[in-house]
C-alpha cells in the first residue's frame, strides 16, 4: 500500500493558465499518449500508472518501489515535454506536489469528492476521475490495487458524500447562478440571444443556454476570429463588436462578458439595439469592471442580472459547501479504513495465489508418483473413494490461506 505515490500539479501550487504547458501537447493523440505513457511505464520501472489531465489539473498515480524524487520528476517530464524549457523543468520543485502511501490515498478521496477541487462540491471531477481511469485500465496502465483504490473505495466514497452531506448543493459558479436567475424568468426558448464577448466565460454561458434548449444565438466579439469560433458551435451568425450598434435585428436576452474597461453597452448604443421596441428585456451582466452602464438600467425596462450580486450570493453558496467538508472527512476517515483492508486483503491474496496449484500438483504426484503402485492394487471402488477424498482435502486446504487473509484484512492496518 505505501507503494503509491502521486504526483500533481493544480490550481493550489500553480497559476491554472501555466497549468496547461504541463499537459502533454500530443494529450488529445490518444495514440501517441498512450505509447508514451507505456514508455513512461516501462522505463521508470512503474508496477500500475493512472494518468488524468483536466483544465486545473494534471495527475499521475503511480505504484513504485522507489520514492518519486526530483530524478524522477525530470525524466517524467521529458517524456510529456521532449521541449520543455530549462525554466520550466527549473520550476517544476514549486508547482509539483507529491504524496506517498496513507496521504496518498486520502488524496485521492479529497480529489473524487471534489474537496480538493478549485469549485468545493462540483462533481464534474468525479466524472474525470472515472473517465481517466476507464482509459488507464483499457490500456493495460493501470492494475489490481488502481482498480480497488478507484472503482472500490474513492468513487463510492465520493457518491456517499455526495448523497448524504450538502457539500455540491446550491450553484457556486457566478455562470451557473447567472443561468438560474435567467430561467425564473421563463424565457422563451427561441428567445433571441446575444452573446456581446466570446471569451471563456461566455463560451460557458453558450453551453449551459444549449443545454437549457435555447437555439437562437448571435455572437460579437473584438476579434472576428474568436466570435467565428464561438459562432460554429451555436450555429450562429458572427460579427466583430464594431458592428454592434448597427444591428438592427432586435434580440431578448443579452449576455455581456469582455475584457473591456470602460462600458461597452452605453446608452446610445443600447438604444440603436432596441430601436422602437419597447418591450422588457434580460441583460446579463458578468464583466468585472461591468460591460453596461448604469444608465441603460436606470433608463430602459431592463431584468439585469448583474456579476456583484451573483458573486455575494455565489460566497454563501460556497461558505455553506464548506460546512460539510467535516462531514465529508469523517466519510473518507470510514472508507479510508475499509480500502485499507481491500488493499490488504488483494494483497495478501496475491501473495498466496500459488497454493491452490501448488496443492494440486502435491494431489497429482502423490497419486501417479509416490503412492501410484499401492493404488494400483486398489479395486475401481476404492479408487474413486480415494479420489474424492484427496479432491475434499485439497479443497479444504485451498480455504484455510483464503479464511487467514479474510480474518487478517479486517484487522485496522
Amino acid at each position: 500500500m505505501y507503494n503509491f505515490q502521486l504526483i500533481t500539479i493544480t490550481h493550489k501550487t500553480a497559476n491554472i493558465n501555466h497549468i496547461g504547458k504541463y499537459i502533454p501537447p500530443f494529450n488529445n493523440d490518444a495514440a501517441l499518449l498512450v505509447q508514451t505513457l507505456h514508455q513512461i511505464k516501462a522505463n521508470l520501472r512503474i508496477d500500475e500508472l493512472f494518468y488524468m489531465a483536466t483544465c486545473n489539473r494534471l495527475t499521475f498515480l503511480v505504484l513504485r518501489e522507489e520514492w518519486v524524487d526530483e530524478t524522477f520528476l525530470h525524466q517524467l517530464f521529458t517524456y510529456l515535454h521532449p521541449k520543455l524549457s530549462e525554466d520550466s523543468f527549473a520550476e517544476l520543485k514549486d508547482v509539483v506536489a507529491t504524496y506517498r502511501g496513507e496521504q496518498c490515498l486520502r488524496h485521492i478521496f479529497e480529489i473524487a469528492a471534489s474537496l480538493d477541487s478549485l469549485v468545493v462540491g462540483e462533481r464534474e471531477i468525479l466524472r474525470q476521475l472515472r473517465t481517466a481511469y476507464e482509459f488507464c485500465a483499457t490500456e493495460g496502465l493501470a492494475g489490481d490495487y488502481i482498480r480497488i483504490l478507484m472503482m472500490h473505495c474513492a468513487i463510492p466514497a465520493a457518491k456517499e458524500i455526495y448523497t448524504e452531506t450538502k457539500i455540491g448543493a446550491n450553484s457556486v459558479s457566478v455562470v451557473s447562478l447567472s443561468i438560474l436567475r435567467l430561467m425564473q424568468y421563463n424565457p422563451a426558448r427561441d428567445a433571441r440571444i446575444l452573446l456581446v464577448g466570446a471569451g471563456q466565460t461566455n463560451h460557458l454561458v453558450a453551453k449551459l443556454l444549449q443545454c437549457n434548449d435555447f437555439t437562437n444565438f448571435v455572437v460579437f466579439n473584438r476579434s472576428l476570429s474568436n466570435a467565428q469560433e464561438l459562432a460554429v458551435r451555436l450555429g450562429a451568425e458572427a460579427y466583430t463588436l464594431d458592428e454592434l450598434p448597427n444591428y438592427s435585428k432586435g434580440f431578448d436576452i443579452m449576455v455581456v462578458c469582455t475584457g473591456a474597461t470602460e462600458p461597452v453597452i452605453t446608452q446610445d448604443i443600447y438604444q440603436k439595439l432596441v430601436g422602437n421596441d419597447p418591450s422588457s428585456k434580460i441583460v446579463i451582466d458578468l464583466a468585472v469592471p461591468s460591460d453596461v452602464d448604469e444608465s441603460v438600467v436606470r433608463h430602459f425596462p431592463i431584468r439585469y442580472i448583474e456579476v456583484e450580486r451573483l458573486r455575494a450570493l455565489a460566497a454563501e453558496n460556497l461558505a455553506l459547501r464548506q460546512q460539510e467538508v467535516v462531514k465529508a472527512n469523517a466519510i473518507i476517515d470510514k472508507r479510508l479504513t475499509e480500502c485499507r483492508q481491500a488493499l490488504r486483503r488483494r494483497q495478501m491474496e496475491r501473495t498466496l495465489s500459488h497454493i491452490p496449484e501448488q496443492v494440486k500438483e502435491i494431489r497429482e504426484r502423490a497419486l501417479t508418483q509416490v503412492f501410484r503402485k499401492e493404488i494400483a492394487v486398489l479395486d475401481e471402488q476404492a479408487q474413486e473413494t480415494l479420489a474424492r477424498v484427496l479432491a475434499y482435502v485439497e479443497q479444504k486446504y485451498i480455504g484455510i490461506p483464503m479464511s487467514v487473509v479474510r480474518k487478517l484484512s479486517s484487522e485496522i492496518i
